[in-house]
Protein backbone atom coordinates (compact mmCIF):
# COMPACT_ATOMS: atom_id res chain seq x y z
CA UNK A 1 0.00 0.00 0.00
CA UNK A 2 2.31 2.86 -0.99
CA UNK A 3 -0.38 5.18 -2.60
CA UNK A 4 -3.05 6.54 0.13
CA UNK A 5 -6.57 5.08 -0.90
CA UNK A 6 -4.72 1.47 -1.90
CA UNK A 7 -6.04 -1.05 0.14
CA UNK A 8 -4.87 -4.03 -2.08
CA UNK A 9 -1.91 -4.95 0.67
CA UNK A 10 -4.58 -4.98 3.59
CA UNK A 11 -6.45 -7.28 4.92
CA UNK A 12 -10.28 -7.21 6.12
CA UNK A 13 -9.36 -5.07 9.56
CA UNK A 14 -7.20 -3.14 7.36
CA UNK A 15 -3.86 -3.70 8.39
CA UNK A 16 -0.74 -4.68 6.06
CA UNK A 17 -0.52 -8.12 5.74
CA UNK A 18 2.48 -10.61 6.83
CA UNK A 19 5.66 -9.55 9.12
CA UNK A 20 5.90 -8.86 13.14
CA UNK A 21 4.84 -5.11 12.86
CA UNK A 22 2.79 -3.46 10.38
CA UNK A 23 1.57 0.33 10.02
CA UNK A 24 -1.38 1.85 7.90
CA UNK A 25 -1.91 4.99 6.64
CA UNK A 26 -5.47 6.18 7.39
CA UNK A 27 -7.45 7.02 4.35
CA UNK A 28 -8.39 10.05 5.98
CA UNK A 29 -4.99 11.63 7.25
CA UNK A 30 -1.94 10.09 5.65
CA UNK A 31 -0.49 11.52 8.86
CA UNK A 32 -2.09 8.85 11.28
CA UNK A 33 -0.23 5.48 11.23
CA UNK A 34 -1.38 2.77 13.44
CA UNK A 35 1.01 0.13 14.76
CA UNK A 36 -0.30 -3.13 15.23
CA UNK A 37 1.62 -6.28 17.16
CA UNK A 38 1.38 -9.85 16.81
CA UNK A 39 3.05 -12.71 18.75
CA UNK A 40 5.72 -14.85 16.88
CA UNK A 41 4.05 -18.42 15.95
CA UNK A 42 5.92 -21.29 17.05
CA UNK A 43 7.82 -21.68 14.15
CA UNK A 44 9.03 -17.95 14.19
CA UNK A 45 10.07 -18.23 17.91
CA UNK A 46 11.83 -21.62 17.12
CA UNK A 47 14.10 -19.34 13.96
CA UNK A 48 14.45 -16.82 16.20
CA UNK A 49 15.81 -19.10 19.15
CA UNK A 50 17.89 -20.71 16.83
CA UNK A 51 19.18 -17.99 15.16
CA UNK A 52 19.79 -16.51 18.69
CA UNK A 53 21.61 -18.94 20.22
CA UNK A 54 23.42 -20.18 17.27
CA UNK A 55 24.99 -16.26 17.64
CA UNK A 56 25.84 -16.25 21.14
CA UNK A 57 27.63 -19.77 20.50
CA UNK A 58 29.32 -17.98 17.93
CA UNK A 59 30.28 -14.78 19.90
CA UNK A 60 31.52 -16.92 22.81
CA UNK A 61 34.11 -19.68 20.90
CA UNK A 62 35.15 -16.09 18.98
CA UNK A 63 35.83 -14.80 22.39
CA UNK A 64 37.77 -17.49 23.85
CA UNK A 65 39.75 -17.32 20.61
CA UNK A 66 40.57 -13.77 20.96
CA UNK A 67 41.49 -14.44 25.04
CA UNK A 68 43.81 -17.29 23.49
CA UNK A 69 45.54 -15.00 21.44
CA UNK A 70 46.29 -12.24 23.53
CA UNK A 71 47.32 -14.77 26.19
CA UNK A 72 49.85 -15.97 23.50
CA UNK A 73 51.40 -12.41 22.92
CA UNK A 74 51.69 -11.56 26.09
CA UNK A 75 53.86 -14.85 27.29
CA UNK A 76 55.46 -14.57 23.22
CA UNK A 77 54.75 -17.74 22.15
CA UNK A 78 53.06 -19.49 19.36
CA UNK A 79 50.35 -22.38 19.73
CA UNK A 80 53.17 -24.64 19.36
CA UNK A 81 55.77 -23.24 21.46
CA UNK A 82 52.92 -23.15 23.93
CA UNK A 83 52.29 -27.35 24.21
CA UNK A 84 56.65 -27.24 23.29
CA UNK A 85 56.92 -25.53 26.63
CA UNK A 86 53.93 -27.48 28.54
CA UNK A 87 56.64 -30.79 27.87
CA UNK A 88 59.67 -28.40 29.12
CA UNK A 89 58.13 -27.28 32.32
CA UNK A 90 56.89 -30.43 33.10
CA UNK A 91 60.10 -31.69 32.57
CA UNK A 92 61.54 -29.16 34.97
CA UNK A 93 59.35 -29.27 37.54
CA UNK A 94 60.04 -33.50 37.85
CA UNK A 95 63.60 -31.84 38.69
CA UNK A 96 62.41 -29.60 40.78
CA UNK A 97 63.20 -26.65 38.64
CA UNK A 98 61.09 -23.57 36.99
CA UNK A 99 61.11 -23.52 32.94
CA UNK A 100 61.43 -19.92 31.63
CA UNK A 101 60.49 -19.21 28.42
CA UNK A 102 63.53 -17.89 26.14
CA UNK A 103 61.44 -15.54 23.93
CA UNK A 104 59.30 -13.91 26.99
CA UNK A 105 60.47 -10.40 27.74
CA UNK A 106 57.49 -9.37 29.95
CA UNK A 107 53.75 -8.85 28.90
CA UNK A 108 55.07 -4.98 27.55
CA UNK A 109 57.51 -5.66 25.55
CA UNK A 110 55.81 -8.80 23.83
CA UNK A 111 53.16 -6.44 23.06
CA UNK A 112 55.25 -4.18 21.51
CA UNK A 113 57.31 -6.47 19.68
CA UNK A 114 54.49 -8.06 18.02
CA UNK A 115 52.77 -5.36 16.66
CA UNK A 116 56.23 -3.30 16.46
CA UNK A 117 54.79 -0.03 18.49
CA UNK A 118 56.60 1.44 20.81
CA UNK A 119 56.81 5.14 22.33
CA UNK A 120 54.03 6.83 24.69
CA UNK A 121 51.33 5.96 22.78
CA UNK A 122 51.72 2.10 22.05
CA UNK A 123 49.28 0.96 24.44
CA UNK A 124 46.55 2.26 21.50
CA UNK A 125 48.30 3.07 18.45
CA UNK A 126 49.01 -0.75 18.12
CA UNK A 127 45.41 -1.05 16.65
CA UNK A 128 45.11 2.19 14.12
CA UNK A 129 46.45 2.09 10.19
CA UNK A 130 50.30 2.19 9.48
CA UNK A 131 51.46 4.13 6.90
CA UNK A 132 55.47 3.29 7.46
CA UNK A 133 56.62 -0.28 7.40
CA UNK A 134 57.39 -3.13 10.15
CA UNK A 135 60.50 -3.19 11.32
CA UNK A 136 61.80 -6.23 10.29
CA UNK A 137 61.73 -9.13 8.26
CA UNK A 138 59.09 -10.84 9.14
CA UNK A 139 61.08 -14.23 9.57
CA UNK A 140 61.48 -15.96 12.89
CA UNK A 141 64.81 -16.31 14.91
CA UNK A 142 64.83 -19.70 16.11
CA UNK A 143 66.50 -19.85 19.98
CA UNK A 144 66.97 -23.61 21.50
CA UNK A 145 66.77 -23.53 24.80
Amino acid sequence: PGVPGDRSGLNADGVVRGGVRFAEAAAANDDDVRFVRRSLNRDERSAATFSCLLAVSVFLAMCGLWFWHVYLVLTAQTSIDYHYFAEKRREAKKRGETYQNPHDLGWRRNWQDVFDERGRNWWWLWAMPRFKPHRGTGVPIVVEA
